[in-house]
């Protein structure tokens, strides 16, 4: 909830009031609290309401008194105490005030006064009158080193903030816009598994203006021929780039070096040589074989340290893609040994029958395994792709959707999924936990891009 803190008005002298009200410190004048002076009165608004109100006044040139501080009780808990206490604290102190008074006889007023100001107990104070606490006789007085406390409250901020950001972090304050990489066609679906699957270049520039649209800053692609067959041709690629980065400049090109229906090098590698406004951004890097339903994906060691050698000659950056634990352990290898360097860009990929199930753990158990100075995005085949997609949102990570991965919107493989749609969803769950997405700048920026 958003509120303001104000210095008071004379025409909110009622509503003062009227927040003191639940607090029985409405008696006013009286023995306890002579008139307002408003001149040292601050007010908390929301939505042009009083809610909070708080005052003080000098007994001296160095010494200053707090007088009242209440909230309405349905806007307590939101830091408005706090806020409050702060101005008026500030407001003495700016007119050299050394040490501040405070008489409280609520037993949680007096220890959130000592927990967050410093506060120690300085005697007790006979009441004058029914004022506050009915059934307590007398104030607790508290003095607190006011010139002290303003000394050190930068550092002391500081390190509350860095505990919370190690410790106890808000569920999304640490983590950056989210990613949303969309892998349009794959090797394996067809028209037949799924009519909405991009295989013509037409479609496949198409479906990446349209997930642009959606929420997607980034486009892993796969060429297909005139028959719809997964091809490693450089020219189709260049067709494909080139018409995406004529429609949307700065979206995210990467290509796939996929190993499961060619072998050969120059064949897997031919993509990483386009030039000018076709040259890739990035290219996936599998780090592992692994078996496929459909038939195994090999990718050799020396294999695998060819195509990083390439992309690094090249200056395009490896869309490194993890199935398992093992590929990180070769991630570190390759990196030691300069094959990879600088920023580094994960898919985690989960529920494939022969590599990591889709489970929580394992998402955690690979994220956390990750080498420095390096961001993820988790993703899921079939029915998992969802719930890795959700999870990866509210860890922290980014995400890898895309009909390639997923043949069905709904779990009971009813609804063709569209890439579309897909980035769609994924797109409204992160605004529904308030993750904003990415624009193409902070996309590239964080996947290393301008490095």
């Amino acid at each position: 909830m958003n509120y303001t803190i104000e210095k008071a008005s004379p025409a909110e002298y009622e509503a003062i009031l009227n927040v003191m009200e639940p607090w029985n410190m409405h008696h006013i004048p009286s023995p306890e609290m002579e008139a307002l002076d408003l001149s040292c009165f601050f007010v908390a608004l929301v939505s042009g309401k009083v809610v909070g109100a708080a005052g003080y006044k000098l007994l001296s040139p160095t010494k200053g008194k707090t007088t009242l501080l209440g909230i309405l009780p349905e806007f307590s808990g939101l830091g408005i105490g706090r806020a409050l206490q702060d101005a008026r604290l500030e407001a003495m102190a700016a007119q050299g005030v050394r040490s501040v008074m405070t008489n409280a006889d609520r037993p949680d007023t007096i220890l959130w006064y000592k927990k967050h100001y410093g506060y120690h107990h300085a005697g007790t104070l006979k009441k004058l009158c029914d004022f506050s606490l009915s059934d307590v006789g007398y104030w607790t007085t508290l003095d607190m080193d006011l010139e002290g406390y303003m000394m050190t409250r930068p550092a002391r901020e500081e390190y509350r903030k860095a505990y919370i950001e190690r410790n106890d972090p808000h569920p999304l304050s640490p983590y950056p816009p989210l990613i949303i990489n969309a892998c349009l066609t794959g090797m394996v679906p067809t028209k037949f598994s799924n009519p909405n699957v991009p295989v013509h270049t037409d479609e496949i520039v198409e479906d990446a203006l349209r997930v642009f649209d959606a929420g997607a800053r980034a486009v892993h692609l796969h060429a297909r021929d005139e028959h719809g067959v997964p091809t490693p041709d450089a020219k189709k690629y260049e067709k494909i780039i080139s018409a995406i980065r004529k429609e949307r400049p700065g979206m995210v090109c990467c290509v796939t070096t996929s190993g499961r229906n060619w072998s050969a090098f120059e064949q897997r590698a031919e993509v990483l040589y386009l030039t000018g406004d076709a040259k890739p951004d990035m290219a996936s890097l599998t780090l592992g074989s692994m078996n496929f339903f459909q038939g195994p994906s090999v990718n050799s060691i020396e294999m695998i340290e060819r195509l990083a050698m390439s992309m690094n000659e090249r200056r395009i950056k490896p869309e490194i893609e993890v199935f398992d634990t093992g590929m990180i352990n070769l991630v570190k290898y390759l990196e030691r040994n300069r094959l990879i360097s600088g920023r580094k860009y994960f898919n985690l990929l989960f529920g494939n029958i022969n590599t990591a199930p889709a489970t929580i753990l394992n998402l955690a158990a690979m994220a956390e395994s990750l080498p420095g100075n390096s961001i993820w995005a988790g993703g899921g085949f079939g029915q998992f792709q969802l719930p890795m997609n959700t999870a990866s949102i509210v860890a922290g990570g980014h995400v890898r959707v895309g009909i390639e991965d997923a043949l069905y919107f709904d779990y009971e493989r009813k609804v063709p999924a569209s890439n579309e749609n897909l980035v769609r969803r994924i797109a409204r769950i992160a605004e529904e936990i308030q993750r904003p997405l990415a624009t193409v700048q902070q996309t590239r920026e964080m996947m290393g891009l301008n490095e």
